[in-house]
């Protein structure tokens, strides 16, 4: 079991840190907000693709974890309501790909879906801590995680709800993205360390 967590926990977190390292890139390079540098645009594409690729070994770490953990019939749902929200941002981004939805739908499903990959990672550390299946920090990390990622949203609703140009409306957005970013890109690191400590 421990063997296997740790195999498919490395897999999800490999994969979706090359796909945010693509996104980072894709916004850097082909600069799709102003002036778009076509020469990069495959950039999104591979993000694209390396999300999905990464669907199945996440889904499977969750469900090795629960299982870890011996988690009752409550944690159960929960595993399966964040299983079905990785499917759905699967499907849609395959989608996508193919020409039959945008960003916009896109973006309505990842939402939702990272919140619940963030509250699913803060609610089961603690059990795998308790069961010696993780060391501290890395519960606690999983736990700093879900809470930047609430304080980056926080934010971004103060600049949104801000006087629009504002220096306050910039600030907040800029602190919203810069610390829910910063969670973002942390996630997979999180699915690393688990695969790198778990016993």
């Amino acid at each position: 079991m421990t063997e296997q967590l740790r195999i498919w926990a490395g897999l999800q977190g490999f994969l979706s840190l090359a796909a945010l390292v693509a996104l980072a890139l894709f916004f850097a390079l082909a600069t799709p907000f102003t002036t778009e540098q076509s020469r990069w645009s495959w950039l999104g594409p591979v993000n694209d693709w390396l999300s999905v690729l990464g669907a199945v070994p996440w889904i499977v770490a969750m469900i090795l974890v629960t299982l870890r953990m011996q988690a009752g019939a409550a944690m159960w749902v929960f595993t399966i309501v964040a299983s079905v929200g990785v499917t759905a941002l699967a499907t849609v981004t395959l989608l996508m790909l193919a020409g039959r939805a945008d960003l916009q739908a896109q973006t309505i499903v990842a939402i939702p879906a990272t919140v619940i990959a963030f509250a699913w990672i803060a609610g089961v550390a603690p059990a795998l801590r308790a069961v010696s299946a993780i060391p501290p920090w890395v519960s606690v990390l999983a736990i700093v995680l879900f809470v930047a990622l609430l304080v980056g949203a926080a934010a971004a609703g103060v600049g949104f709800l801000a006087p629009s140009g504002s220096p306050v409306q910039t600030g907040f957005y800029t602190a919203g993205a810069v610390i829910g970013g910063l969670a973002w890109f942390a996630f997979p690191i999180w699915w690393l360390a688990v695969a790198s400590t778990a016993a």
